[in-house]
């Protein structure tokens, strides 16, 4: 308590002086063209960890930047594909448009624990804290590049980046080069895909792009599905539409903003992971308002998430409608040639209503403050330190059913106060080498399901060995926010012979107050009030889990055309937790559910018009948990190990004109890749055309 105490005030301490201080604060260049500063470097630019443009490799973060390129030649035709290339993350599909991603393990159905952002703007959903990736309000096309950054960053980069974050950066509608491409796809399992985005612009004074998106496929065969959930499976279908302007209104004052609907169905598994089809319409909104003036460079930023949620299944029908308000302001300012300063206070409104898993408007408030301070000590060493403090207040305007033992006032008394941190110490040793020494503290907050749900349901029985039983899972207002404390020591260095680069990292993690949904603890048995017995099942913090590991990667192109890349990951996981103890399984069973050992090899080359590539990824075995088909417990299964190749053939027909054919999984037409139905082989032909 002591602690948390002194992080509180050193927070606290931190944005005051940081206040103070913005009057002599001397403001940052606006506009930063990384493109140049990229081919400068030979080496990814970031801005995102300190707001300055930097060498990936010099950013106070673990932080690797997948490309337009690298996008393009991996022939992937969705985001969880890209990612499934890179060190330290885990990739779990549960069908054609569903799958997971978890960042140095941790991963599960619908996975709580990474923060995903588009432009900034949080793009997770906060009703279970996931990601629906088929769902993002962004195509491939646009996207200028992914920054995949490992490890806790709440401090850096804000509200739930427990164990990672993926930043996505599209390209800016004013100042990038305009973006005019249509593409067309076609394929196995019935697929068919267009999508197109288009760009106008009035000089250097305004820029609007817009985007369209829509596919449709048929579902992979649910094989090792329990027949029940199989008779609710329907095909994928998705369908979008998003705008995105910048509007410059004085010399150092720019507005932006952003807008998108995207529709969607898919056969997926939940939480539980029990299997169905989910409906999702979703909107996003966002203005931001950004000026360059005399005590730095200031930000205010406006934006709304709307989820409108359906789930079709044997196990239960659901409905969810979820929107969330956050409301940031930030400034960043130059102090000194080596100080630089940026402080940030942000507020969010979470509110859910459903007609039966939730009892009436459900939601929690959280304000935020912040302050980083990045200090270059030498001219080849530098210190970042960031903090920030979470208030969370939880509210319910509804009943609270007898059943669940808690009151109205468990939850509206409800507070959690928490404080992150993110270090970084960066020494460029030599021109060639970098080494980071980082620490950091992240937060998972409770989400919506954690707190509140109330979910009642009956399970038949199979007449010989279950009988039927009534199952009530329940949320907990009484929850702690789950805290990721990580320390981490890294080494880039450059091959200048081979024009190629080597990254080590070594790192260990320690996570406390490990939170676990209601369907996937053990239920205690209890009476009703007539005397029946039911089985309660509660949201709970249920201990604590430790992990370490390595990352190495090397990757290197020839002027000739040929480009490599290589990387190792391992990663040991020991849960001291108390689920997975007494039969009834739980998906969060870390220490056996991740895969220990993944190497990722790839190679490509261009000649003319040509472009050849090909990707690898071989990991080892890992646990995972199915659905019974009488009970609600959950059976273990054994993912046994993966090996995945992809390539793609690329040909310039013209200029700005390319057809390419893309296989994945080549090497088997069907693989299990999770506690799921197997996912098979995709022969995919493309068509894309660009001005």
């Amino acid at each position: 308590m002591c602690a948390v105490r002194m992080l509180r005030h050193l927070g606290l301490y931190a944005m005051a002086a940081s206040l103070m201080l913005m009057l002599s604060a001397k403001p940052f260049a606006q506009r930063i063209d990384t493109g140049a500063l990229q081919q400068l470097f030979d080496e990814s630019v970031t801005t995102s960890a300190t707001g300055k443009p930097q060498r990936a490799s010099d950013a106070p973060a673990d932080i690797e930047i997948i490309t337009a390129d690298d996008i393009r030649r991996s022939g992937a035709d969705n985001l969880p594909d890209v990612l499934r290339f890179v060190a330290g993350l885990d990739v779990r599909r549960y069908g054609f448009a569903a799958a997971d991603v978890g960042v140095r393990g941790y991963n599960e159905t619908s996975n709580p624990r990474l923060l995903v952002l588009l432009d900034g703007q949080q793009v997770y959903l906060d009703d279970l804290g996931r990601t629906q990736w088929y769902t993002l309000p962004v195509i491939l096309s646009e996207i200028k590049q992914i920054e995949v950054i490992k490890g806790p960053n709440t401090a850096l980069f804000g509200f739930n980046a427990a164990s990672g974050v993926i930043n996505i950066i599209t390209y800016d509608p004013l100042y990038d080069r305009p973006l005019n491409v249509a593409q067309v796809y076609t394929g196995t399992q019935d697929y068919a895909r267009l999508s197109a985005v288009g760009t106008g612009r009035i000089g250097d004074k305004a820029a609007i792009r817009a985007f369209v998106d829509g596919f449709r496929a048929s579902e992979f065969a649910p094989i090792g599905i329990v027949p029940e959930d199989r008779a609710f499976q329907q095909t994928p279908q998705e369908g979008a539409f998003g705008i995105n302007g910048r509007f410059n209104l004085a010399p150092g004052v720019e507005l932006s903003a952003f807008g998108a609907k995207v529709n969607s169905r898919m056969w997926e598994a939940t939480a539980s992971p029990y299997f169905g089809t989910d409906f999702q319409r979703t909107n996003w909104s966002r203005v931001a308002l950004t000026a360059d003036t005399k005590v730095g460079l200031i930000n205010f930023d406006v934006y709304r998430n709307e989820l409108s949620y359906e789930f079709n299944g044997a196990s239960e029908r659901e409905d969810l409608h979820d929107t969330v308000y956050a409301v940031q302001l930030s400034d960043i300012m130059k102090l000194s040639a080596q100080h630089s300063l940026r402080v940030e206070l942000d507020y969010r409104n979470n509110a859910a209503t459903s007609s039966d898993i939730l009892p009436g408007r459900m939601g929690y408030q959280v304000v935020s403050g912040g302050a980083m301070w990045d200090w270059q000590i030498t001219p080849t060493l530098s210190f970042t330190n960031a903090v920030r403090f979470d208030h969370l207040m939880l509210y319910n305007h509804g009943l609270v059913l007898p059943e669940t033992g808690l009151t109205g006032a468990d939850f509206n008394g409800k507070t959690i106060d928490e404080p992150s941190f993110n270090s970084g110490l960066v020494w460029n040793a030599t021109t060639n080498d970098t080494f980071r020494l980082l620490a950091g503290r992240g937060l998972q907050l409770p989400s919506i399901y954690d707190f509140g749900l109330q979910d009642l349901q009956v399970y038949p029985g199979d007449g010989q060995t279950y009988t039927s039983q009534t199952f009530l899972a329940a949320g907990n207002p009484l929850l702690n926010a789950t805290s990721v404390t990580n320390v981490e020591l890294a080494w880039d260095h450059k091959l200048e012979q081979i024009r190629g680069q080597a990254h080590a990292a070594v790192f260990a993690q320690r996570t406390e107050n490990v939170l676990t949904n209601p369907y996937e603890v053990t239920p205690v048995f209890t009476n009703f009030a007539d005397g029946s017995q039911f089985a309660l099942a509660k949201a709970m913090n249920t201990g604590r889990s430790a992990a370490h590991g390595v990352e190495l990667e090397l990757r290197g192109q020839t002027e000739g055309g040929f480009r490599w890349k290589a990387s190792y990951s391992y990663i040991s996981i020991y849960d001291h937790t108390s689920i997975n103890r007494d039969g009834f399984y739980s998906p969060q069973d870390f220490a056996h559910g991740t895969p220990a050992n993944v190497l990722v090899l790839g190679a490509g080359y261009t000649y003319g018009r040509w472009e050849l590539d090909a990707l690898s990824r071989w990991q080892s075995t890992f646990l995972d948990y199915r659905v019974n088909a009488t009970d609600p417990s959950l059976t273990p299964v054994r993912v046994n190990n993966e090996f995945i190749l992809n390539a793609r053939v690329g040909y310039s027909i013209a200029p700005g004109v390319t057809v390419s054919l893309v296989g994945q999984q080549l090497n088997t037409a069907r693989q299990y890749q999770a506690a799921a139905p197997p996912v098979e082989r995709r022969v995919i032909l493309s068509l894309t055309a660009g001005l």
